[in-house]
């Protein structure tokens, strides 16, 4: 007979606020990111809103390449709000 060690969630040592991973445009400092962007190779990244609206603009004036993937010409691909 097996036996189940019990736990609770509250013993897991994790994050519950996730960091905006574009400090070097929207702010210097440690920020949580308020969305999940998904580009077009399947790439994610949290952002806050500054950050996406940065993004936004510098992706209509040129093309950007992925910094996890290294894919040129990316897009933003799906957005949800964490």
């Amino acid at each position: 007979m097996t036996t189940v060690a019990e736990f609770s969630l509250e013993e897991l040592d994790y994050e519950l606020e996730l960091p905006c991973a574009c400090k070097k445009f929207c702010s210097p400092e440690y920020h949580p990111a308020t969305f999940w962007i998904t580009l077009s190779c399947g790439c994610c990244y949290p952002f806050c809103k500054q950050a996406l609206s940065i993004s936004n603009l510098r992706l209509k004036i040129r093309p950007l390449t992925c910094r996890l993937c290294g894919s040129d010409a990316i897009s933003i691909r799906k957005v949800i709000r964490i």
